[in-house]
């Protein structure tokens, strides 16, 4: 009987992974006087009712703020945004239930 030699090869199975590319966070707003603000509502039940309540209290620190009611998905998609950018200079993402 001849011997037979067995070579194993070892891998990792972490693997190699890119980074993505980071960007930085957009700059925020200073202050919400005579600012658009979008409130964006993605139809879950009780947001309705905060948002009213938030419009009240926005309006009584800052009188000359207007608001927007901005309604989609759960995820705002790309298209969405780009619409509101004229529209708006800053939004409140919110949820409910």
């Amino acid at each position: 009987m001849s011997e037979k030699t067995v070579e194993l090869e070892l891998l990792n199975p972490r693997g190699e992974i890119e980074p993505l590319t980071t960007l930085a966070p957009a700059p925020r707003v200073t202050d919400l006087a005579g600012k658009k603000v979008g409130l964006y509502w993605n139809n879950k039940p009780g947001m309705d009712n905060f948002y009213t309540v938030f419009e009240e209290l926005l309006k009584k620190k800052f009188p000359t703020t207007t608001t927007t009611l901005l309604m989609g998905a759960f995820e705002i998609r790309d298209e969405d945004a780009d619409a509101w950018v004229p529209e708006i200079d800053t939004f409140v993402y919110g949820v409910g239930d």
